[in-house]
């Protein structure tokens, strides 16, 4: 993943979802999801490519997100193997902290391409709907909001009329996450500035998993 380009135009909510895709997808996970329904469903992400700034100097910054699906008109899990009986309800252990989080597939995670949201349903072996229709009926595309994404074997799909983004720090306007995208690449080049000196920041999970190129 290489660092977003600063742009002198106006950004679409389209491309600030790629951006939030992306921050989320190149190294987060898939850390939690609860609802409640029929209002919402919140699905929470941890080692984004985001910062909000750290409220103890000691710790690394805070990379937790936050979505929230208002209004949801189809909630589904998805499984892309078949699963042991046992585990066929991995989706109760992941809201109830009993699952390993599972690492977010990059180039599998998408809110705005329609095309790889297709493929990843139809590539679903399970798909387990506790809410409204089908990901694979044809209304699923012609929702406001959706967002499609495996985390290995573990996905998800969902349509909402209206997205909310909140953090540790409080909500959070979506036109806000370029900003803090780019921000966190500056703290992501201060952090291999300082990684082996005795300045070194608090380790950083997000940090550690994107290494820079070197030079030889």
């Amino acid at each position: 993943m290489e660092e977003e380009k600063p742009s002198t135009e106006p950004l679409t909510e389209s491309q600030i979802l790629d951006i939030l895709s992306d921050a989320i997808c190149d190294v987060g996970y898939w850390s939690w999801w609860t609802t409640n329904l029929p209002t919402a469903i919140q699905i929470e992400f941890g080692g984004t490519q985001l910062y909000f700034p750290p409220s103890d100097n000691s710790q690394p910054p805070n990379s937790q997100i936050a979505i929230q699906f208002r209004n949801p008109k189809s909630i589904s899990f998805l499984t892309r193997e078949e699963l042991k009986s046992d585990d066929e309800n991995w989706f109760d252990d992941l809201h109830n902290d009993k699952m390993k989080a599972p690492t977010c597939s990059h180039g599998e995670f998408t809110f705005t391409d329609q095309s790889l949201m297709t493929k990843i349903i139809n590539g679903a072996k399970t798909i387990k709907t506790i809410h409204g229709y089908s990901p694979a009926d044809n209304l699923f595309q012609s929702e406001k909001h959706k967002l499609v994404f495996w985390a290995g074997d573990y996905g998800f799909a969902v349509s909402s009329d209206e997205i909310k983004l909140l953090t540790k720090h409080g909500d959070i306007e979506l036109d806000q996450i370029p900003s803090v995208h780019s921000q966190w690449w500056t703290y992501w080049r201060k952090y291999w500035d300082l990684r082996y000196t005795k300045n070194a920041l608090p380790k950083d999970y997000a940090c550690e998993v994107t290494i820079p190129l070197k030079n030889n």
